[in-house]
């Protein structure tokens, strides 16, 4: 409960989590038919990155900050940063005029179509709260778009599988307890059983590396469907005490996701390393079949 994501908006792991989360919406709306979008630590939405918490970490500049400032930017991430001007209409080529930063809330929000569902789950009560208000004032109050103050866990056992059942999920809790990742894989579990067809996109820091390997080789071996993992370090990750990297595995991914990444993460490898041994990488956790 004492988690703000305000000291960590637009850094390095919101940048790979956000580029990845926008192809696989660009990729559920190839098709016509309406979508259920899942959030089940949702934030409050929108940060504001000339506040104090983001000035006093500083963490975005290393993250969307450094992207921003190469030029090549907008045609290597082409949604990623065409959001980012939809919510900061001053936004230059290198990155001045960059002001909001926006949490996955609201580029759910953002790509939703008529007949599309959005369910948003926030256990902060405060930060609910703020939810409501930010997507309030900035896509008006939308029947479409659901909001509960609950815990992200317990709402995947009760709200899927969705309607309609054509999906994402976006998992992405802070990572407070001891025990999360035991936490998290019995929720993936939970929600691969109830919603088989849906997409679920995991995001998790890295920490210390031997560890993550031990955790997704767990859980592997009780997955059923396609697993890709996407990945990105800053430094090497062999220290338990900072999170070096992040990643996301991506159950029952649309195809040729990882062809379509392969090229934005060179280029954010390119931006966003800091020390000799941080590196981004694509690979299959399970097989489809």
């Amino acid at each position: 409960m004492n988690y703000r994501h305000a000291f960590h908006a637009g850094n390095f792991g919101d940048v790979l989590k956000h580029v990845v989360l926008l192809e696989l919406l660009d990729a559920l709306h190839r098709k016509p038919s309406p979508v259920h979008l899942l959030d089940t630590h949702a934030g409050i939405g929108l940060y504001d990155l000339a506040g104090d918490e983001a000035q006093r970490s500083g963490e975005y500049r290393f993250g969307v900050g450094a992207v921003l400032a190469d030029m090549a930017a907008e045609k290597q991430l082409p949604r990623y940063v065409a959001a980012l001007k939809r919510l900061n209409p001053e936004l230059k080529p290198g990155g001045s005029g960059l002001r909001r930063y926006p949490g996955s809330p609201w580029l759910l929000a953002d790509s939703l179509r008529p007949d599309d569902r959005l369910t948003l789950c926030e256990l902060h009560p405060q930060d609910a709260e703020a939810l409501k208000r930010n997507l309030a004032a900035e896509f008006g109050r939308d029947s479409a778009v659901a909001v509960h103050h609950r815990d992200g866990f317990e709402a995947i056992k009760a709200l899927m599988p969705p309607t309609p059942r054509r999906g994402l999920a976006l998992i992405d809790p802070a990572f407070e307890a001891k025990d999360e990742f035991e936490i998290l894989s019995k929720a993936v579990l939970a929600a691969q059983q109830r919603w088989a067809t849906g997409q679920l996109a995991v995001w998790y820091p890295i920490k210390d590396q031997k560890s993550i390997e031990s955790w997704k080789s767990a859980l592997a071996k009780a997955l059923k469907s396609e697993t890709l993992c996407i990945e990105l370090t800053v430094r090497p990750a062999k220290d338990a005490r900072q999170m070096s990297g992040s990643g996301l595995l991506v159950i029952n991914p649309p195809w040729q996701l990882k062809e379509t990444l392969a090229p934005m993460l060179e280029f954010l490898k390119s931006r966003l390393i800091r020390e000799t041994g941080g590196g981004t990488r694509i690979t299959t956790l399970v097989k489809a079949g």
